[in-house]
């Protein structure tokens, strides 16, 4: 072969500029552990800061603060017991809703009417009406005070019972009542002795009977007994 057929192949070459460059492969990724996007554990909770621990510590001393506040007293009696039983014109008629005897007589009732709801209706009518003293009323006349023992017969209020009585150991939610003296009522009986009369606000009281347990009377003002 002459040198000439082998200069062409080479001045063609470096007229094209050389062969081209081969691009370069692409880096394989890195998986490696210390590469690889870390993730939190499911159960891993961030720490709390001085902020939030500073909240938690003042809610809590306002939960403490909160269980140790008095209770609203916004229904106390505002007169001493004295003054809520003497008001002039008022009668404490009986709750029987609001009294022990109400549940007891449920209690009797169901258990006899069934499910009968007329009989259950005519059982606890029965149960009320069998109460022997529908309200207490206090008078003040002449320097003393008479307590009233009432019971209502249609239109007509009875003083079944009534005492001349003193007050003793008034604490504004109660008072000691006793009565003195012969019973001067329509049916007289027994005077009793010291009669502790609870008073939870100035148009309630409640007095505990020992078979009946708490009656409650609410005020009716404007009633007149005899």
């Amino acid at each position: 072969m002459s040198k000439f057929a082998l200069f062409w192949p080479l001045l063609l070459l470096a007229a094209c500029g050389g062969s081209p460059k081969p691009a370069d492969a692409p880096k394989p990724e890195d998986t490696s552990a210390d590469s690889a996007p870390k993730e939190k554990p499911a159960d891993e909770k961030p720490a709390d800061s001085d902020a939030d621990k500073s909240d938690t510590k003042a809610d809590a001393k306002d939960d403490a603060k909160k269980s140790d506040a008095p209770a609203d007293d916004s229904t106390k009696p505002k007169k001493s017991a004295q003054d809520v039983l003497t008001a002039p014109d008022t009668v404490f008629e009986l709750s029987f809703n609001d009294s022990d005897v109400k549940q007891t007589a449920e209690t009797k009732c169901t258990a006899s009417s069934g499910n009968d709801q007329k009989k259950m209706n005519a059982c606890m009518s029965k149960a009320r009406q069998a109460l022997d003293i529908d309200g207490y009323q206090f008078k003040s006349k002449d320097g003393k005070v008479w307590w009233l023992w009432l019971r209502t017969r249609g239109k007509h209020i009875l003083a079944l019972h009534k005492y001349e009585v003193d007050f003793a150991d008034d604490k504004g939610d109660s008072v000691v009542v006793k009565a003195k003296g012969k019973d001067m009522g329509s049916a007289p009986g027994r005077t009793p002795g010291g009669i502790t009369i609870r008073i939870p606000n100035d148009y309630q009281i409640a007095v505990t009977d020992p078979k009946l347990g708490k009656l409650v009377y609410s005020a009716k003002i404007g009633t007149q007994a005899p």
